[in-house]
């Protein structure tokens, strides 16, 4: 079952605060054995995500789905693009699957540029 969380993101983000992101290699996090690194290419430069490696991974859905990762209240959130518009936070695994299946990934502008 795919769940998200009832967080959104409130904001319509500007044009251009968002840039397509390449999902280049998925390796383990080397400051944390226990936590899982995905690492993005994107025009503005590269980007890296960090997180706890899901004990259980949750299937992706099918289709074709576009995500937007964001600087949220907690730390990086993963929302699908719904209807045009940012939906709600995904928890990390059930972002994975998504991106590991080959979804449209957007990393914020804010994100890359900061380095986090």
């Amino acid at each position: 079952m795919f769940m998200a969380e009832q967080s959104h993101v409130v904001a319509v983000p500007e044009k251009g605060s968002f840039v397509r992101a390449t999902l280049r290699e998925v390796r383990r996090c080397p400051a944390r054995a226990d936590f899982i690194e995905l690492c993005f290419s994107s025009e503005a430069g590269p980007w890296k995500w960090c997180f706890h490696k899901p004990v259980e991974q949750v299937p992706a859905p099918s289709g074709e789905h576009t995500l937007v990762l964001v600087l949220g209240r907690y730390g990086i959130q993963a929302h699908l693009v719904v209807d045009h518009g940012i939906g709600p936070a995904l928890s990390s695994s059930e972002a994975m699957p998504l991106i590991l299946d080959g979804c449209r990934p957007f990393v914020s502008r804010e994100l890359i540029e900061r380095g986090r």
